[in-house]
């Protein structure tokens, strides 16, 4: 029996043939075990939770999951409609939604008489960036000549027009409030209580947050800006190597965002190990160019300038204070005058 092209283009996905790389030198998928189809599940359920959260109409259309499962969601835990649906369902959590599980994958490829059931089919389209315009063909189609799809320009989670209420309020609170110049700081994972003062943009293109940054010479760029509850989440590409950073800040309703604290997670420069680390805001100035031609530099907590002005010598204050906590918390946001009273 022929095999369908959306099976075939599976095989031939490169995330999938790299995360198999690693694990087998097998070819044919007919000798694979629950083991193999399990790890290819996980990355499937991976990348379409990270499509619909950028793409919520996904699960607002019952494309992926049923009408009727997603009315008794709601109805069980007294939820007020899609919006809480969206965050029960927890997409960007460590766990990945199990769309669709190793077991089911592993009778697609071994029993000769299971077709997929409808939805099913959207889940593989969905990873495979087939545009929904196509589904019915791909699903129904004679054609069993592979052509690679052309993929769907998801919209971003940040466009209003796929936007859920509670996201449309968030962003719209991002950009009439927080677009500008930050001065970031942090410390650096030396251990020698040197703290990093380097500028953090957020803007707005094409309708679109952005976010742009400078740490220890090395220049970010945002590739991913979403809601998370009420935390901005920020995943960021190294421009000079390859190398990803996430940012999430705590954001809430507020309006007045002088000072904004969160956290980072990355990698050490020495050995690669994975940290997280304590991250403040402070804004200069609602224009994004205004700290353009500045330099980043290092303060030092023990010996620090006498006549450090009060803003800078609060966030010092507040490293110094901080500097023995096991856990890093992202405060919620304050005025300067409050950051100041609070480590003067």
């Amino acid at each position: 029996m022929e095999q369908h092209k959306i099976f075939r283009h599976i095989e031939k996905n490169e995330v999938i043939l790299k995360v198999l790389s690693h694990r087998t030198t097998l070819t044919n998928w007919q000798l694979y075990t629950r083991t193999h189809f399990n790890i290819i599940a996980t990355e499937i359920n991976k990348i379409v939770s990270e499509k619909v959260l950028k793409n919520p109409k996904l699960i607002s259309d019952f494309l992926l999951i049923g009408k009727d499962k997603v009315e008794n969601i709601i109805l069980d835990y007294r939820y007020g409609g899609i919006d809480d649906v969206l965050d029960h369902l927890n997409l960007d959590g460590n766990k990945p939604f199990n769309w669709i599980s190793g077991k089911t994958l592993e009778r697609y490829w071994k029993e000769e008489n299971i077709k997929p059931k409808d939805l099913k089919w959207n889940v593989l389209l969905t990873f495979l960036d087939v545009p929904i315009l196509n589904w019915d063909d791909w699903k129904y189609s004679s054609d069993l000549t592979v052509e690679t799809p052309e993929p769907e320009k998801l919209i971003d989670n940040t466009d209003q027009r796929i936007l859920t209420r509670k996201s449309k309020v968030f962003f719209n609170n991002i950009r009439n409030y927080y677009l500008g110049s930050y001065y970031l700081y942090y410390l650096k994972t030396d251990n020698n209580q040197q703290l990093i003062k380097t500028r953090f943009i957020i803007k707005s293109e094409n309708d679109e947050i952005i976010v742009e940054s400078v740490s220890e010479r090395q220049t970010y760029r945002s590739t991913m800006v979403k809601r998370m509850q009420s935390n901005l989440y920020i995943s960021c590409k190294n421009l000079n190597w390859n190398e990803e950073e996430i940012f999430l800040f705590n954001i809430g309703l507020e309006t007045k965002p002088e000072v904004i604290f969160g956290v980072s997670i990355t990698l050490t420069s020495k050995g690669s190990i994975p940290v997280a680390i304590k991250n403040v805001l402070i804004k200069e100035s609602s224009d994004i160019l205004a700290l353009e031609n500045t330099e980043e530099k290092q303060i030092s907590l023990k010996n620090y300038n006498a006549n450090t002005d009060e803003r800078e010598l609060a966030v010092i204050n507040y490293f110094k204070n901080d500097i023995s906590s096991p856990l890093l918390f992202g405060e919620f946001g304050m005025t300067i005058q409050e950051f100041i009273d609070m480590n003067s």
